[in-house]
């Protein structure tokens, strides 16, 4: 009997241990449905980093990262959500994806006091008010419209702009931007505007409304399959009319549905290119070669990567005390 009882007694002491030897974050992402390219790039980029981080041995704990699917819809983001807090239980919470997704979250979140480091969205709703455990690494959508407006103005020198916008969290935040700041830096507003409903195509009505004032740029926000149709459709009508979109709309699937119709579009971003010579971007080319060789190189899968290499710093400052707390700190 007392050797059963040593033993069991081993066994947990190696069990904690092990336990106590891994850094555990979570991450919702679409892993199926039309927006798996996102989460499949985004997690590569990550564990490509983690990876390297863990063969290295740059931390005393090894960091696992547990990924669920939440399909692009916000309630099972949230039910994910959910299983992370009060079942799997990681230190923090990373790169999500989508603006209406994250926003379902905030209020657990804060209330759990659980961080979310790196969102994929740049909804001002992760920024004013101050949110305490939310960490952006991304630029907003409003610098994105901005810097789309002032491409529009300076460069291509066209001002007369119009917007077509997805009928959500997302669409309504960058539909503000653009007309922050056509309104402050030029004095301007909208010619003409149109929403769609997210999930299904642009009506032709709404391509009516866009096309009626003649708009030299139209500015959307929306999803890669809905606007890639609605550029198709638009040049039919329009063949000069110019086109851009914010970073989102995941660049290399929305190039890849355009096709040819891709010539005259233009897409913000808030990472560098993943061909650049950036030494982080070298470094993120190299590790994905590494330990991921047959799979594509991606502006989504470069942010993930650089939110990896964010919390790794973090962790670095928690001075082998790997908790929320002190990752918080």
């Amino acid at each position: 009997m007392v050797r059963i009882v040593i033993y069991i007694f081993v066994l947990l002491l190696v069990s904690s241990s092990a336990y106590a030897s891994k850094i555990l974050l979570g991450c919702s992402v679409p892993m199926s449905g039309d927006k798996s390219f996102l989460g499949k790039d985004i997690t590569k980029g990550m564990l490509s980093y983690f990876n390297f981080v863990n063969d290295k041995k740059l931390l005393k704990s090894k960091i696992e990262l547990k990924i669920l699917d939440d399909k692009f819809d916000p309630e099972l983001t949230f039910k994910n959500t959910e299983d992370f807090l009060y079942n799997i239980k990681p230190i923090a919470l990373t790169s999500y994806v989508g603006t209406s997704n994250v926003v379902r979250i905030l209020n657990l979140i804060t209330k759990e006091k659980m961080p979310l480091i790196g969102p994929l969205t740049g909804t001002h709703e992760l920024r004013l008010p101050f949110r305490p455990y939310v960490f952006n690494v991304r630029n907003s959508f409003w610098a994105e419209a901005e810097a789309l407006v002032d491409f529009a103005f300076k460069v291509l020198k066209k001002n007369k702009i119009s917007i077509l916008y997805q009928d959500d969290e997302y669409g309504i935040t960058g539909y503000k931007g653009v007309c922050r700041a056509l309104a402050m830096k030029y004095n301007k507003s909208l010619i003409s505007e149109a929403t769609y409903e997210k999930g299904k195509k642009v009506s032709d009505l709404a391509i009516h409304k866009i096309f009626l004032k003649r708009p030299d740029v139209v500015i959307m926000i929306g999803s890669s399959y809905a606007l890639s149709d609605f550029v198709k459709r638009a040049k039919k009508r329009s063949p000069k009319t110019i086109f851009m979109t914010l970073s989102s709309v995941g660049s290399f699937k929305f190039a890849e549905l355009l096709g040819k119709d891709g010539n005259g579009v233009f897409v913000s971003q808030v990472v560098p290119p993943p061909n650049s010579n950036l030494k982080i971007v070298k470094e993120y080319r190299s590790l994905m070669t590494k330990y991921f060789p047959n799979s594509n190189l991606s502006f989504s899968g470069l942010e993930g990567f650089l939110n990896a290499k964010v919390i790794v710093e973090g962790l670095k400052l928690c001075k082998d005390q790997f908790s929320t707390k002190e990752l918080i700190k």
